[in-house]
């Protein structure tokens, strides 16, 4: 008797089949939550890290400099056509700002000129 009640282990091809589908757990997902929960227990919530405080105008001059400087070591050549570029960036900002003044001299001389003419008159 005592071998009539221990069970038998089937080996069988549905039994290899159902097998996975037994030992496995379903779990309904919370209204809101994308996907079930895989543990039990409690939830470990992190926090959230605190965003960090602007830089400065020299915090952010002295990080570009770095930069650069790291840029020198390993490419020489990368260094120098951003350099160059920079540059001619400044050169050309004040261009603009030199050619956008003398056009308001002119339309300011302009705008006197007729005045002057009806005077002479």
């Amino acid at each position: 008797m005592a071998k009539n009640s221990k069970k038998k282990s089937r080996s069988g091809f549905m039994d290899k089949l159902m097998k996975p589908l037994k030992k496995q757990k379903v779990t309904l997902t919370k209204a809101g939550q994308s996907q079930a929960p895989m543990k039990k227990g409690k939830v470990v919530k992190r926090k959230k890290a605190t965003p960090a405080p602007p830089k400065t105008f020299r915090e952010k001059q002295v990080q570009e400099l770095k930069t650069l400087a790291d840029i020198g070591k390993k490419n020489p050549e990368r260094l120098a056509g951003i350099i160059s570029k920079i540059l001619q960036e400044a050169q050309d900002k004040d261009d603009d700002a030199k050619l956008k003044f003398e056009r308001l001299i002119w339309e300011k001389a302009e705008q006197k000129k007729p005045k002057r003419e009806e005077d002479n008159q």
